[in-house]
């Protein structure tokens, strides 16, 4: 992570050198979000929240820097859209770049390499399999998400269980029902599955996030820094 984000900084500065530190609001709105995603730290006095364990106080904070990488997330599409044809008009907010652009970045395979471990996870853990067998039916049964996120969910299920095979961009559905879910159904951080369970998972959908974020970001602005040379 930390040479990715060295490879962030270097396509920011040169591309502020290029354009004269005139940048457009809404890159500079971005890089604040994602500057905000990478270094936000949560923590809890135990007065009030029902934290009462470390592994529960740890999901929590993990769920809030995951809503921030999102948040992060929805800000570079706004540049994007801006400066390119890479958005996916009418498309819902987990789908909203192309799969060719996502393969272009290089996010795509990390995607995919993600879904690969989470079904290397389910297959040596029954425990966990069967967390996540739960988690995507509460999500398809959920009458407030999309149609988009409940079949993308259906598709992961399938390719954990060997009987169809995925692109990797359906993993940004799970993750945006997690916002959704969190923000709009005022769902608890547990969503039925072990807080152990619980924890690896939005470790890695945050890992995986905040990947995505810099490729995108980076391939854009050096396309950008390219144009204005």
């Amino acid at each position: 992570m930390e040479e990715l984000f060295k490879s962030y900084e270097r396509s920011f500065k040169a591309l502020s050198e290029t354009e004269q530190d005139e940048l457009p609001r809404s890159l500079r709105l971005f890089n604040i979000r994602l500057r905000l995603a990478l270094d936000i730290t949560v923590d809890f006095g135990g007065d009030y929240s029902l934290t009462r364990t470390p592994i529960v106080r740890e999901t929590y904070s993990l769920i809030f820097r995951l809503l921030e990488a999102w948040n992060a997330y929805e800000a570079l599409s706004h540049y994007v859209k801006n400066v390119s044809s890479y958005i996916s008009p009418g498309n819902a907010k987990s789908r909203i770049y192309t799969q060719t652009f996502l393969e272009k970045t290089g996010s795509l395979s990390y995607l995919k390499d993600a879904l690969e471990w989470l079904r290397n996870e389910c297959s040596i853990d029954g425990k966990m399999k069967e967390s996540i067998r739960c988690y995507l039916d509460r999500i398809d049964s959920d009458t407030e998400l999309k149609k988009t996120i409940k079949e993308d969910a259906k598709s992961i299920a399938e390719y954990l269980n060997g009987t169809k095979d995925i692109s990797g961009v359906e993993l940004l559905s799970l993750i945006y029902a997690e916002r959704n879910l969190y923000y709009h159904n005022g769902e608890s951080a547990k969503m039925g599955m072990r807080y152990g369970d619980r924890k690896k998972l939005i470790f890695k959908y945050r890992e995986i996030l905040i990947d995505s974020l810099i490729r995108i970001s980076v391939f854009i602005m050096n396309e950008q820094h390219a144009k204005s040379l």
